[in-house]
């Protein structure tokens, strides 16, 4: 029980860092290129994705990060200082999911989808500004939930090899 413990938690922790590294990665590298020179920037990146785009690499690791963190929860549930930051992680992690799915795709649907030719700059730039606001909100959110895995990491190793 203490190994998938240690490797649901380990996934657990290593995803949310790698979700949290993905967030830096956009926000530094790929937002500002989309919001260059509307709307010319956006036809750019929606002819730079053609095959895959970002959200195919957080579609994959974010609801694994929630996986690893419930089935870390169900199996560590008498570690409870590790357990109670995971379980706050996990909330903070499934806020940012409701923001991405609620808000910042329909966003994404105007700047990037099938009819986005058809709205107007404005409606581009003001989908623009609306999501640069939210995916502060969500990177800001992510911090957060990082924060607490860091710290159920302390927890949760001191726990555990003071067992031994």
């Amino acid at each position: 029980m203490r190994s998938l413990q240690t490797f649901l938690f380990t996934a657990y922790f290593c995803l949310t860092m790698i979700v949290l590294g993905g967030t830096i990665f956009s926000v530094l590298v790929e937002y500002p290129n989309w919001f260059a020179n509307v709307p010319s920037s956006l036809e750019a990146t929606r002819k730079f994705y053609q095959v895959f785009h970002p959200g195919y690499f957080f579609q994959t690791t974010a609801p694994l990060a929630l996986l690893s963190g419930i089935g870390f929860v169900i199996t560590g549930w008498r570690i409870a200082p590790a357990r109670n930051l995971v379980l706050i992680s996990l909330v903070v992690l499934v806020a940012i999911e409701l923001l991405t799915f609620i808000y910042i795709y329909p966003r994404l649907g105007i700047m990037f989808g099938p009819d986005s030719a058809s709205h107007t700059v404005d409606a581009l730039r003001q989908a623009g500004q609306q999501f640069t606001v939210a995916d502060r909100i969500r990177t800001g959110l992510a911090f957060i939930a990082n924060g607490l895995a860091i710290a159920a990491l302390f927890r949760y190793f001191k726990q555990r090899y003071s067992a031994i």
